[in-house]
């Protein structure tokens, strides 16, 4: 019976599905290597950013089209990165940023740094417990925001990124918004 539903030629082959004629990675750098994938923050931890209305260049194509959008700044805090589906989309370039200073002086301090142990040891407690039963603590709360807002005096698109203890703003040039 199925001798009648197969053909001839494909009961021969080993593999029913042929090989695509280029590579899957035409790079050689796969998904998980890439650098935004590898060394990012976990996904619920990132800003979300939802776009309703197209961005669209001088000549009025769509550059950045409507979605949910996730914002991480590059390794060197110099573009914000709009990630969908683990996909740089854009680069926005960074003109101001700002670093906690307080968060990273804390670090130097003899109390905090026997706070942080304390914590760490609680945490160590507690992610036993959760083994116990197959699942994973929460992570611990990281504040993160998304905002994108039209400037009129300029004509531009104002882009703000916070995350932690990090404060970026970018722009986006848009005078037909």
């Amino acid at each position: 019976m199925i001798d009648g539903i197969i053909t001839p030629d494909l009961q021969d082959l080993d593999e029913v599905m042929p090989h695509a004629p280029y590579p899957v990675y035409p790079t050689g750098q796969k998904d998980a290597d890439k650098s935004h994938v590898r060394y990012a923050a976990p996904d619920d931890q990132h800003p979300t950013l939802s776009i309703v209305d197209p961005i669209v260049d001088k000549y009025g194509e769509p550059v950045i089209m409507p979605g949910h959008y996730k914002l991480d700044l590059s390794l060197d805090k110099t573009h914000i990165l709009f990630i969908q589906a683990y996909d740089v989309v854009a680069r926005v370039p960074v003109f101001k940023l700002e670093e906690d200073e307080t968060q990273a002086q804390k670090q130097y301090d003899k109390k905090e740094q026997k706070k942080a142990k304390k914590e760490k040891k609680k945490r160590e407690r507690i992610a036993k417990k959760y083994d116990e039963f197959g699942l994973k603590p929460k992570p611990e709360y990281i504040y993160s925001n998304a905002e994108m807002q039209y400037v009129q005096d300029g004509g531009y698109l104002l882009i703000k990124y916070e995350m932690g203890s990090i404060r970026a703003w970018g722009a986006i040039k848009q005078d037909n918004y």
